[in-house]
């Protein structure tokens, strides 16, 4: 899947101020507000339950299901890529999805913990004599598949599958890819067992 054509910088500071004006809304107004005024600005928007205090960059880059949790003070963002959030994704508070520059594609059911960090892109850093951060992105993706969690404070990278069903143990680094329904645990992370197994 390709991202849609970037966006001018005025339409982003547009879109940043109208995220902002609904972000701090407390209680059960505050939701339904927010997926109401919010709703547009997406590619794909199902019925989304947005926390407060989210910082969203480049909705209209984002496909987010029926059912998706988006947790408090989360960060999210697709500049240039392409985030995709299946069927009753629950995305824990403080959770940051960097989809800049990569693709990142989470299957339905699948739980995210807080602290978590998802990033689709590395900094390219080849050239010693250039800062790091005028060397650009290097693209990549991430796939978690469908009823994968994810415990807190994870760091996936880039260029990583997570299989269906698997388990990620709080504080692990992924650095390559994970089975289907393997428990990994670690930095970086290892197997340490399979569901259905005494671990």
């Amino acid at each position: 899947m390709q991202a849609p054509p970037r966006k001018t910088r005025i339409a982003a500071v547009l879109e940043e101020l109208w995220i902002a004006c609904f972000a701090w809304l407390p209680t059960s107004l505050g939701l339904a507000a927010r997926l109401a005024a919010w709703r547009p600005l997406f590619g794909v928007c199902g019925s989304v339950r947005f926390g407060t205090a989210l910082t969203l960059a480049a909705c209209r880059n984002m496909r987010l299901s029926d059912g998706v949790r988006l947790g408090r003070g989360s960060f999210i963002t697709a500049n240039n890529g392409l985030l995709i959030l299946g069927e009753n994704v629950a995305v824990s508070p403080c959770v940051h999805l960097g989809a800049d520059d990569g693709v990142i594609e989470i299957g339905a059911y699948t739980a995210i913990g807080p602290g978590t960090v998802l990033r689709a892109a590395n900094h390219r850093f080849s050239r010693q004599q250039t800062p790091i951060m005028h060397q650009g992105h290097e693209p990549g993706k991430i796939i978690i598949e469908e009823d994968v969690w994810i415990a807190a404070n994870c760091v996936i990278t880039p260029d990583v599958r997570i299989g269906r069903g698997a388990v990620v143990g709080a504080g692990a680094v992924v650095t390559r890819d994970v089975e289907p329904f393997a428990i990994v645990a670690g930095v970086p992370a290892k197997m340490i067992g399979r569901r259905g197994e005494n671990i």
